[in-house]
């Protein structure tokens, strides 16, 4: 697979693209958790719970790959997946920490649906990357 730094910058700039908007798409997911009228059925509740852990993953992914950094571009798309997936399912496990002070009343729901949908998330994530760069890029 490509270094990041063989790959052309309108692939990167795509990737840039696509990573703000999975990002920004939280926002309203977020929003839509402290509608608490709005009768939910499962199905909706669900995808609603575990869309940021969706986006997230996928969307860091995709800055990732976007980045110039000198560090980030020596690493090929595997190595770059497998960093986000160290950093994505560390965020899920550390919810199981207890929180000192003022940080305990903030309320964080660990959930497997959450583990599994960042796992999911990150091989969508690279499976397009990987489509993008070799017929793209």
């Amino acid at each position: 697979m490509k270094p990041a730094t063989i790959v052309s910058n309108k692939i990167k700039r795509l990737f840039g693209w696509m990573g703000l908007i999975c990002l920004l798409l939280i926002i309203p997911v977020k929003a839509v958790r402290w509608i608490a009228w709005i009768d939910q059925s499962f199905v909706i509740s669900t995808i609603v719970g575990i869309a940021p852990s969706l986006l997230g993953p996928v969307g860091l992914l995709f800055l990732i790959l976007s980045s110039s950094s000198p560090r980030l571009t020596r690493l090929t798309l595997f190595q770059t997946t497998l960093l986000v997936g160290a950093i994505a399912i560390g965020l899920e496990f550390v919810q199981l920490i207890p929180r000192p002070g003022i940080l305990a009343k903030v309320h964080y729901t660990f959930d497997w649906f959450d583990v599994a949908a960042t796992l999911f998330s990150i091989c969508v994530g690279y499976l397009v990357a990987r489509l993008l760069i070799y017929f793209k890029g």
